[in-house]
C-alpha cells in the first residue's frame, strides 16, 4: 500500500563506508531495492486508480512519486561521493551501471506520475467507463509489467544475472500481452457505447505507457546481464 508519509530518507546509505567502495556500492544496491519497493507500490496502485479510482487516489499516487524522486536524488549524491574514491576499473563500471539503474527507476516513477495519472484524470473528465472485459485485459498486461519491474529490481539488488536474463526474455510475453490488449481494444471500438472513441484512445495510451515501463525494466536488467 502507498505510504501516507511524504518525507522519506534513505535507509542504507552510510557516509562512513564511502572509503570502502565495495561496501558502499553494496549499500547502494540495498537502497535501490528500497526505492524499487516505492515504485512497486505506485505501479500496483495505478491501474485500479486509472480504471475505477477517483481523483483523490490519483493525487495520492502523484505524491508517492515525491518519495521516489527524493531517494533518487540521495542515491545519486551518494554515488557521486563514491566516485571520488580510489576505484578499481570494475568498480567504476559498476558505479556507472548503478547510476543508470537509479535513473531508469526514477523514469518509471515519472511515467506513472505524469502519464498514467493523467490518463486516469482523462477517464474521469470524459465520463468514460472502461468495460469489464477491457479491465481484465489491461489488468493482466499490467501484472506482467509489475512482475518485470520487480524482477529487474531484484536482479540489480542481488546482482543476479539469471533474474536479469528472465526480465530480458519477458519481451515476447510483453509483446503478446500488448498485442492482445490492442486487438481487444480494436474490437471494442465498434461497440455501440457512448465515449467509445475516448475510451479507445485512453486504453491504447495505457498500453503504450505500460510498454514504456517495461522498456526501463529491461534496461535495468541489461546492466546486470552485461557484467
Amino acid at each position: 500500500p502507498l505510504s501516507d508519509e511524504r518525507v522519506i530518507r534513505p535507509k542504507y546509505l552510510d557516509e562512513n563506508l564511502l572509503s570502502t567502495p565495495s561496501l558502499a556500492l553494496d549499500l547502494v544496491r540495498r537502497e535501490i531495492r528500497y526505492m524499487g519497493n516505492q515504485v512497486h507500490d505506485m505501479l500496483a496502485a495505478i491501474m485500479p486508480a486509472i480504471l475505477t479510482g477517483n481523483d483523490a487516489k490519483l493525487t495520492e499516487i502523484e505524491h508517492a512519486d515525491e518519495r521516489v524522486d527524493t531517494l533518487h536524488a540521495d542515491i545519486v549524491i551518494y554515488l557521486g561521493k563514491v566516485s571520488g574514491m580510489e576505484l578499481r576499473e570494475k568498480q567504476t563500471r559498476e558505479l556507472m551501471q548503478l547510476m543508470d539503474v537509479v535513473n531508469d527507476l526514477e523514469n518509471i516513477g515519472d511515467v506513472i506520475e505524469m502519464n498514467l495519472v493523467e490518463l486516469g484524470r482523462r477517464r474521469i473528465e470524459k465520463g468514460v467507463a472502461v468495460s469489464g472485459a477491457t479491465q481484465v485485459v489491461l489488468t493482466d498486461f499490467h501484472q506482467v509489467v509489475i512482475d518485470a519491474v520487480d524482477a529487474a529490481v531484484e536482479s540489480v539488488a542481488d546482482d543476479n544475472p539469471d533474474a536479469a536474463s528472465a526480465v530480458i526474455k519477458m519481451k515476447k510475453e510483453i509483446n503478446r500481452a500488448s498485442n492482445s490488449a490492442a486487438a481487444h481494444e480494436a474490437r471494442r471500438l465498434i461497440a455501440d457505447e457512448p465515449h467509445r472513441i475516448e475510451a479507445y484512445t485512453i486504453e491504447m495510451d495505457i498500453t503504450e505507457k505500460l510498454q514504456r515501463i517495461y522498456y526501463f525494466a529491461r534496461r535495468m536488467a541489461r546492466t546486470v546481464a552485461a557484467n
